[in-house]
C-alpha cells in the first residue's frame, strides 16, 4: 500500500486508512516509535484493515508532524 501523498481525496478523512507499513515508510520511522506514537494518544488503537494489516484514519496521520533524520 502506497502512502497517500500529493493526491486530492474526495472522501471524508475518516474514511481513509493508512498501514503501519506505509506510515513507517513515509516517516521512516520503527514500529517502535509507532508503538510511542499510540502510547502518547497520537494514534489511536490500531484498526485491523486485512489479515497481518492494520492501520488508522487519515485524519490521525495528518497530526504527525515530526521530520525523519534517516
Amino acid at each position: 500500500m502506497k502512502f497517500l501523498t500529493k493526491r486530492e481525496i474526495k472522501v471524508a478523512d475518516e474514511e481513509v486508512f493508512i498501514s503501519k507499513v506505509a506510515i513507517q515508510d513515509h516517516f521512516g520511522i520503527s514500529s517502535y516509535l509507532v508503538g510511542q506514537l499510540i502510547a502518547q494518544g497520537t494514534l489511536s488503537k490500531p484498526t485491523l484493515l486485512a489479515p497481518k494489516v492494520t492501520g488508522w484514519p487519515l485524519n490521525e496521520v495528518k497530526q504527525i508532524s515530526f521530520v525523519s533524520t534517516a
